[in-house]
């Protein structure tokens, strides 16, 4: 039972930092449809998104539009 809670406790500490930002893509995978922070629930639900840097999230971001749930731009400071 300790074992099992130790090896519990590793692999939490060993478990990558969740993405800050998302980049959503279209169906065919190559498109951006949106960007999304990190924790945003619609994000999870869309599964076509693969994490991004602050930088890509603000180029992303010139062309197209934020996550109306999250507010990414909001979170990275542009305002319009």
């Amino acid at each position: 039972m300790e074992q099992r809670q130790a090896e519990r406790r590793r692999g939490e500490e060993r478990r990558p930092q969740p993405a800050q930002w998302l980049i959503q893509y279209g169906l065919n995978r190559n498109n951006i449809d949106a960007v999304h922070t990190g924790e945003c629930w619609a994000a999870a639900r869309s599964g076509r998104c693969r994490p991004a840097t602050r930088q890509q999230a603000l180029n992303a971001l010139r062309h197209v539009p934020a996550c109306v749930h999250c507010r990414p731009d909001t979170a990275l400071g542009i305002l319009e």
